[in-house]
């Protein structure tokens, strides 16, 4: 049976998502007003580029799913995952964005990577809000059937069926 993408990828930005709660404040904290460790704050909104990047291969990967998973799964259960990994999505751009103004020497300088810091709450909640409601999809719902019907062998045989009829007429 051939695993789906989506399960391997979403762990990522879950992953990174609170690894990065934790990350950014230390590395606002280490920096502190010292001079010589200012550029060091370059590191975050890398790090938080490749969290929107891993989100949105986490979304297609999610949406190339969609319709096998449809066949199992109520329609509302599913929006309700897509809607709220899409809200994830689009908002894991904003501590990328606010992060970008802590690099430049300026005076708001600080209170950027502070608002970073605090944006990066908020992202949290976001994630474990996609994460809860595909846990519902996979655990209540069985969403994995959809993966394990499509290589049952009775499967494969009544579509090459299908195929053979197809080809007849």
């Amino acid at each position: 049976m051939d695993l789906p993408l989506h399960p391997v990828i979403v762990h990522f930005p879950v992953a990174l998502t609170l690894f990065f709660l934790f990350i950014y404040p230390a590395l606002l904290l280490w920096i502190g007003n010292r001079e010589d460790r200012q550029k060091t704050w370059a590191v975050v909104p890398a790090l938080a580029l490749l969290l929107v990047l891993l989100s949105y291969g986490a979304l297609f990967t999610g949406e190339q799913d969609e319709e096998l998973v449809e066949q199992v799964v109520s329609h509302e259960a599913l929006e309700a995952h897509e809607h709220a990994a899409e809200y994830f999505f689009y908002f894991s751009w904003v501590p990328f964005l606010i992060s970008l103004a802590g690099i430049k020497p300026w005076k708001g300088r600080k209170p950027a990577r502070w608002i970073t810091v605090l944006v990066q709450v908020v992202l949290v909640f976001l994630m474990l809000d996609a994460a809860h409601k595909g846990g519902k999809l996979v655990y209540e719902e069985g969403a994995a059937r959809a993966h394990y019907e499509q290589n049952l062998p009775g499967r494969e045989s009544s579509s090459e069926d299908s195929v053979e009829e197809s080809e007849d007429h």
